[in-house]
């Protein structure tokens, strides 16, 4: 019975895509190219309406539900936002009627009983509106780029089921067809779209997942406040793209609720990623958040918000990143700018600290706490297995402000707020590790003098040093990492081969991916060495010998050689040369044109 219904649900989805794909364009409806969109040639919309009725129908056949409630709110709350949805793509609704629509639908759902079910229903409803809002909001949003709205949904679906069959809870039939609507229409939506959701579709897709997630989250999980994380795991990818691009339209002061090429998947696509790569990629990324949103479930407050507390600062690393790509028209440069002045304007020298006058330390600090926090608590928990005795859950609660102060205070003195982490080095690394050890050790001489370790395990303090490099190393590290993976992942760009796989093209690798400005995009090594012969260097291949550079050129399509081996003989270096433009490729040496 499962299988028939997941098969009715992706068939009849995949069959009336075909339908809106050959109706849509003799009724005018194709979305055409616009400045503030994706899309560069004309294509249908209205393909919610196969995803809509590839999940109704069959789950009207199909599910019998134990309460009416549950299917009272998936059909009238779907029906009211693919109706609403419908009305916008017929109509072009502003963007003020369109807010009023869907505050009116994500109301629809706690009419007809659904909410927080762990909270009382003066805090579950309100909460359960909000939460249907924005997860509907946030799928009309992330409905920006070919197949990333319909393919989340998919992975989203999925975990549902997921956490349904493990509680034995009620949604894993819904989720089953929604999954198998959204992938029945998906395979006509995957890069290159020939057919778009529209917001009869992304609308509905958003809100139905929302009421899954409510009427089955609460059935498995450990306490009060997972009923609220793991449906933000699940959903992380949409809620990940509607807060960045919120908080970067508000701090470029653009319009918050109009169009624009600015989401997170826009931005990759920016840095030279293939959009089938960005899909893809963002595919993955929610593959990881719902598992670790599986994962929370099943454990404690503590532990369950540790999870959640690493997953989303890498959300928020990955931000900052893609932060830094220039979308906007006249924006300036985010690498550099000029430090604010330590003196006030009457000439006067502030008693601050230098970092506390940035802004960008100032933040480092505060996600430093963030990270010294998750590093005790999680010490404790790894030393009592998960779950935390009352006494030492209320010791680590007495002792985590000490904690945070001697951390902060100890990274502070050994220098870890005055370097330039951007090119962070090893050197950087042992002051931050030095950092950490002061303030463990000044953190430790207070709790022996203030509390005596009482309720704290000795262990633990240990692992909290332990984590707490871990940890802010990561966090160091992750933004160059990221930047490094993003460059090292571009498909634009004039195809180039490095001449010389050792420091000098290793340097001149780092040069190219992060100055984009250049325009190359690296395709491989060329090295005399037999023993580089196919090893990958940071990423990049060495694909043979000079004696190979002219059918490397040609097989590869390249343009240019770099030869960036300093201490090749003079008559290897005319060799290559020679090679490089008998097979029409221009080279250069270390940047220079090699006459």
């Amino acid at each position: 019975m499962t299988l028939l219904a997941s098969l009715t649900a992706a068939g009849l989805a995949y069959v009336l895509t075909w339908a809106v794909r050959w109706l849509a364009p003799r009724a005018g409806l194709v979305d055409r190219p616009r400045p503030d969109r994706w899309h560069r040639r004309p294509v249908p919309r209205l393909g919610g309406v196969a995803v809509y009725l590839g999940f109704t129908v069959p789950l009207l056949l199909f599910w019998e539900p134990a309460s009416r409630r549950d299917l009272a709110a998936l059909l009238l709350g779907g029906g009211a936002i693919f109706l609403a949805g419908l009305a916008d793509d017929l109509l072009r609704l502003e963007s003020r009627p369109k807010l009023l629509l869907l505050v009116l639908c994500a109301l629809v759902p706690a009419a007809a009983g659904v909410r927080f079910e762990l909270f009382d229903p003066l805090l579950g409803v309100p909460l359960a509106v909000f939460w249907v809002l924005g997860a509907t909001n946030a799928f009309n949003w992330l409905d920006n780029m070919d197949g990333v709205a319909a393919g989340v949904a998919v992975v989203a679906a999925a975990a549902l089921v997921a956490f349904s069959v493990r509680a034995h809870g009620e949604v894993a039939m819904p989720g089953l067809l929604l999954g198998a609507a959204a992938l029945g229409f998906l395979a006509h939506n995957f890069p290159p779209a020939r057919v778009f959701l529209g917001d009869c579709g992304s609308g509905f897709l958003g809100l139905t997942l929302a009421v899954l997630a409510l009427i089955g989250s609460y059935q498995d999980v450990s306490n009060v406040l997972l009923t609220v994380l793991v449906p933000g795991l699940i959903l992380a990818v949409p809620i990940f793209d509607t807060a960045t691009v919120t908080v970067l339209r508000v701090l470029n002061r653009r319009p918050l609720f109009l169009g624009g090429r600015d989401h997170p998947a826009h931005r990759l696509v920016a840095l030279g990623l293939s959009e089938r790569r960005v899909v893809l990629l963002l595919y993955g990324l929610s593959a990881v958040a719902a598992a670790l949103g599986l994962a929370a479930s099943s454990l404690d407050v503590l532990a369950g918000m540790t999870v959640t507390v690493v997953l989303a600062l890498g959300f928020v690393a990955l931000g900052l990143v893609l932060a830094e790509v220039q979308v906007y028209e006249g924006e300036g440069s985010r690498n550099g700018g000029v430090p604010p002045s330590v003196n006030g304007a009457d000439g006067t020298v502030t008693v601050l600290p230098a970092p506390f006058l940035h802004k960008k330390w100032v933040a480092v600090m505060l996600a430093d706490l963030v990270l010294v926090a998750t590093a005790f608590i999680a010490a404790h928990l790894l030393r009592f297995e998960g779950h935390l005795p009352s006494p030492v859950a209320l010791g680590v609660a007495r002792a985590l402000p000490a904690v945070l102060a001697a951390k902060v205070v100890g990274l502070w003195v050994a220098g870890a707020y005055r370097g330039a982490w951007r090119y962070a080095g090893a050197l950087d690394l042992v002051r931050l590790v030095e950092g950490v050890t002061l303030g463990a050790g000044l953190g430790a001489l207070v709790l022996a003098v203030w509390t005596r370790f009482e309720g704290l395990s000795r262990a633990a303090l240990v692992l909290d040093w332990l984590l707490a490099v871990m940890l802010l190393a990561s966090s160091r590290l992750s933004l160059r990492l990221l930047r490094e993976y993003l460059a090292a992942q571009a498909a634009v760009g004039r195809p180039v081969l490095i001449f010389g796989a050792g420091r000098g093209g290793t340097l001149v690798l780092q040069e190219i991916r992060q100055n984009r400005a250049l325009g190359y995009r690296p395709v491989g090594f060329v090295d005399d060495d037999p023993e580089k012969r196919g090893v990958i260097v940071q990423g990049l291949r060495v694909l043979g010998s000079r004696h190979e550079l002219a059918d490397l050129v040609r097989r590869y399509g390249v343009e240019e050689v770099l030869v960036a081996a300093p201490s090749a003989p003079a008559e290897v270096v005319e060799e290559v040369v020679a090679a490089a433009r008998a097979a029409g490729a221009r080279p250069r040496r270390v940047g220079l044109v090699v006459e």
